[in-house]
Parts: C-alpha cells; structure tokens; sequence
C-alpha cells in the first residue's frame, strides 16, 4: 500500500519550515545595519553574521539524534519555542551582545528543518519520498519571498526593529501551536536505541553512499551561498542594478523556484539518483551562462536555469539522503545534512569574496565548471549503484 503523509501533517511541517524562512528574511538582510548601531567592529559584525550557522553546525546533528530517541514532535517544540524566545530576545535587545545572544540561540535551537526532513521520511514511502522533501522546499520558498517582503513595512513601524522581531516570534509561536495540535508522531518512526551519539556518526561516516551525498551538499551548497552573498553586487556592477531592482530580482528568483517545488509536490519520482546530477547540471549551466550575461534578458534566461536546477537539488539530495540513512537514524542523518550546509553557509561568503567578488566573470565560470563536475562525479557515483535509489 502507498503510504502518504496525512494532510495536516504536512501542513503544519510546512508551517514550521515557512515560519522560520520568514523570520529569517525579516532579519538578516538587514541584520548588518542594526548590529552596526551598537557595534562598528567589522570582525565582530561578521563573527554575528557567522553565529547562526556556526551553532547550527554543532547543534543539529544532536537534535536530530535526540529527535531519533525521543521522537520528532518533542524535538519540533522545543526548537520552535527556542526560535520564538530568540526573536523575542532580538525584538527587546538594544546592545550587540543581546542580538548577538538572539542568534546563537537561534542557532542551537534550530533544528526545525532537519527533523521536518526525518519526519517525512518517516511517513513517506520511497517513491512518494521527494513528494514530500518538495513540500518543505515550497516551505523556503515562500518563507524567503515574505518575510523580506514584510521586512520592508515592519522597519517603519515603531522604533527599529521591534515590529519585525515580535512578528517573527508571534509567527513561530503559531508554528508551535500548530505542532501541538495537529502534529502526531509517526507511527512508523522506529526509535534509535539510547546508543551513542558518536555510534550514529561512525555509521554514516562508514557508509560510503552518505559520504557522498554529503560531499555534494558542501559544495553545492558553499557555490550557492557563494553566490548568494555577491549576486547583488554582481548586477549592481554589471547592469547598474538598483536595490529596488535587486530586490524584485530576487522575488523572480524565489516565484520561479516556489512554482516549480510546487509541481514537484504533485508528481512522484521513482528513481531520485538520476534527478540529483540534471540539478546539478542546470545549476552549472546557468552559472556559466551568468558568467557571460551581458543583457538583462540573458541574465532572466540564466536565473529561470538556475531556479529549476537548484530546486531539484535542494528537493530531491535530501530525499536520495533519507533512502541511503537507516530508519532509526533518520534524524541525526538529516541533521549531520544540515549542519554540513550551514559550515557551507560560512564557507561559501568567506571564499566568494576573497576571489568572486573582484573576478564575476571568472568566479561565476569558475562555479559553473565545479557543479558540472560534481554532477558527473554524482552521476557515475549513483546511476551505476546497483541499490535502487
């Protein structure tokens, strides 16, 4: 029989994901500016940049195995109360080491995506499997289109940045309600016996198939947020881009991205091992074709590409990733996942703007030649396996 995940189960994962997107989008693009008020130290504005993926890279594994020995609904409600008392931290806080504070608890806490991930897998057959990984990929698209979108009224509202950390709170804690009255633990989850935290790394580090697909994400992902990071100086350089400009670029980015994870929701995908090298492949292509945009035409074509081969990536890398984890480490498995991206998300603006940011056409050719390598390596690594992935 075809297991599905009940409706409000995926709705409220949606939730949870959503929420924490948008609090995010709400804060960071100008977390830098608000920092800056108390603390004009750039090291230190950068260490506060870096705070949050640097904790979520030590705390996620944990909670993901906490949420293998205890279940994935009380791991869901303590991190999402976690997020909600950080932003309400953020919302009172008038020096830099309060906000600073807001974001490492962020960070520790965080570990919402990761077990919505094992959640699915717990419910979700594996050919229904990617189905579900592209309701949570919709979850960041829509929570990275609104809440910078909600950014842009909040921070005219009252003093600061009051408005958007309270909002931001008030919308994890209705994720959290939402959990508690809708959420049901799986009853497919089997429970990790209370063995070591060290045990599960040593099972994932001696499967070679994991590995690899972690070896994908940091590279994938070091590239992405590489580019991330200098896309705005890039067109400001190159097209004489605006903010406003910049700004609604980024919404094209996240319409297309947001509809095509939703058509992803709708179809099932038997074979996930031979989507996640066409993802990588997109992704490549539209980097080189960045790389040599000189019309903003070409430039729409490159990032319509670019959309589509990181949708596919980000829905269908984790889905291949839950099939290769054991049932009762699905959590840590997806936590490791993140954690590796978050050390990404640190790596990925450190190395883009010791050499991108100078060299866009360079840099950007650079990225495009890297992900299609990696897509050939991914595909002579899982097309040829002889597990049907």
């Amino acid at each position: 029989m075809e297991k599905k995940p009940p409706r409000f189960a995926l709705f409220t994962l949606f939730w949870v994901v959503a929420t924490e997107l948008i609090g995010f989008g709400l804060i960071i693009p100008v977390l830098p500016q608000i920092a800056a008020r108390y603390q004009p130290n750039p090291y230190l504005l950068g260490f506060l940049l870096a705070s949050y993926s640097l904790c979520q890279f030590f705390s996620a594994p944990i909670l993901g195995r906490l949420s293998d020995k205890y279940g994935r609904k009380p791991v869901l409600l303590v991190s999402k109360m976690g997020t909600c008392i950080s932003y309400l931290i953020f919302a009172f806080s008038g020096t830099y080491w309060l906000i600073l504070l807001s974001r490492m608890l962020d960070g520790f806490t965080g570990g919402n995506i990761s077990v919505a991930r094992a959640y699915v897998a717990d419910v979700t057959t594996d050919e229904h499997r990617s189905r579900g990984m592209a309701v949570i990929g919709m979850a960041f698209g829509f929570g990275f289109l609104l809440g910078p979108a909600m950014g842009g009224g909040l921070y005219l509202v009252g003093s600061g940045h009051r408005a958007a950390g309270l909002v931001a709170a008030f919308l994890s804690f209705l994720a959290w309600v939402l959990t508690v009255v809708f959420l049901k633990e799986p009853v497919h989850h089997v429970k990790a016996e209370r063995g070591s935290f060290w045990k599960g790394l040593r099972d994932m580090s001696s499967s070679s198939a994991i590995v690899s697909v972690l070896l994908i994400q940091i590279v994938y992902m070091t590239v992405f947020s590489g580019f991330e990071t200098t896309f705005s100086v890039f067109t400001a350089t190159r097209f004489s881009f605006t903010e406003t400009q910049n700004s609604w670029t980024f919404f094209y980015i996240g319409i297309l991205a947001l509809l095509f994870q939703g058509m992803l929701s709708r179809i099932t995908v038997l074979s996930v091992k031979k989507v996640v090298p066409i993802g990588l492949a997109l992704a490549g292509l539209a980097f080189l074709c960045l790389a040599f945009s000189q019309t903003v035409f070409f430039l729409l074509v490159a990032l319509a590409i670019l959309a589509v081969g990181v949708g596919l990536v980000n829905v269908f890398l984790p889905a291949l990733l839950s099939k290769m984890a054991l049932s009762e480490e699905q959590g840590q498995t997806m936590g490791v996942y993140e954690g590796v991206g978050s050390l990404a998300r640190i790596l990925g603006p450190l190395i883009a703007f010791a050499s991108v940011y100078y060299h866009f056409t360079a840099g950007y050719f650079a990225f495009g030649v890297l992900l299609v390598l990696l897509c050939v390596w991914a595909f002579r690594r899982f097309y040829f396996s002889r597990r049907p992935l």
